[in-house]
């Protein structure tokens, strides 16, 4: 079997998440039959370690010349390689290769995973609705839509996508070397501040704006902040309040290890899908601040393994201090580490996304009939019956 991956970015989430699969299933089915096609200027966020074929294309941006190269990248994977599944991680890497694959001859099954569907979003306007239409009509060219979280069916539902057509595989996160990981966290000595620590991309969508409004009016005996991440094309500038440290991006090992010198991570996402950063802290035994929109509330019960914060509402960060100095943060941690245990570990992820391609692949040496494939059977999650 050979699977083809493709992403458009790896910039944060995608990286991570393709680091825990790719291992896995070189392992498996050899290094020369898993594919990657990412930009150029990307490769450098996924390990050297990672011994699969990896294919390249210029990326300048979100531009129609960087989004052709892709297309044409895509073309010339599946036909050099003729993959059994081509599997596209986000939005764009999933619109750009399903239309290209609609127009092959190609025998590939085509999974989607959107790691976070581009109209999910707090607000309903016409950007949200036109991705709405777009992605349910590409749905159509799909044989599996894999959903990372619990959040994301009832979502599909409502902009009535075929259920059938979608599989719930939990995103995961290896566990480190005993000698890796964070030391756990000690007790806070009273009245000291709280270290909070925001890491990704500083754009709108994980609410850096709304967290630096908050803590610009923070008295800094409370708390400190300190920024991991840097803007990206097209976000605005942003003002720091002089009290704030930001110190650009680090290595996902890097920024791992520096865990221990936080209390707390902050998430204040207007929109999420799984993130897998979320999972890396509940991993460190850290607490986590999120926002209470999206897939947190399915795994973060608010004052036992972590806090949730309605960031609709002015004073958020305040609230969520209170709460923080009135807690005992070092069993929150322990808890969340728990949680990380019984929920997120990567072997349960690799092993059913095998099985799922396994069966997509199975079908195709069987030569199932355009219409029983199109019934779906072979591919509804148990949960997912009532669509």
């Amino acid at each position: 079997m050979k699977i083809l991956h493709v992403c458009e970015s790896l910039i944060g989430g995608p990286a991570s998440y393709l680091e825990e699969i790719l291992p896995f299933q070189v392992q498996r089915i050899s290094s020369k039959n898993v594919i990657l096609v990412v930009p150029e200027e990307h490769r450098a966020h996924i390990a050297s370690s990672i011994h699969c074929v990896v294919e390249t294309y210029t990326r300048t941006g979100r531009n129609p010349r960087s989004l052709l190269a892709l297309a044409l990248a895509i073309r010339a994977a599946v036909k050099r390689h003729d993959p059994d599944i081509v599997h596209l991680h986000s939005s764009f890497a999933g619109a750009i290769g399903r239309f290209v694959l609609s127009g092959l001859r190609s025998r590939a099954r085509v999974v989607h995973c959107a790691h976070c569907w581009s109209f999910d979003r707090p607000e309903r306007s016409m950007t949200t609705r036109l991705w709405a239409s777009v992605e349910w009509a590409l749905s159509h060219l799909t044989d599996v839509i894999v959903n990372i979280s619990p959040h994301e069916l009832p979502l599909l539902r409502r902009t009535h996508f075929s259920l059938k057509k979608t599989v719930l595989i939990i995103t995961g996160l290896g566990d480190l070397a005993p000698a890796r990981r964070t030391p756990p966290m000690a007790e806070r000595a009273p009245g000291s501040p709280l270290r909070l620590l925001f890491a990704g991309r500083m754009d709108r969508q994980k609410g850096i704006d709304l967290l630096l409004g908050e803590f610009a009016g923070i008295d800094p005996a409370r708390a400190t902040l300190t920024l991991v991440g840097n803007n990206v094309v097209g976000s605005t500038d942003l003002a720091l309040p002089p009290h704030v440290k930001s110190i650009g991006w680090v290595a996902r090992d890097v920024l791992s290890t520096a865990l221990q010198d936080f209390d707390v991570v902050i998430m204040p996402s207007r929109w999420e899908g799984m993130p897998l950063w979320a999972i890396e802290v509940m991993r460190s035994g850290r607490v986590l601040v999120c926002s209470s929109h999206g897939a947190f509330p399915h795994f973060i019960d608010h004052g036992r393994n972590g806090f949730l914060a309605d960031i609709s509402r002015p004073g958020f960060l305040d609230r969520a201090l209170r709460d923080l100095e009135t807690s005992d943060i070092a069993a929150v941690g322990r808890a969340a580490r728990v949680t990380y245990e019984t929920m997120f570990g990567s072997d349960p992820m690799n092993a059913d996304l095998m099985k799922l391609y396994n069966r997509l692949a199975d079908r195709d040496r069987r030569s199932i009939q355009p219409e029983e494939a199109a019934a779906g059977t072979a591919l509804s999650h148990p949960s997912h019956s009532e669509g």
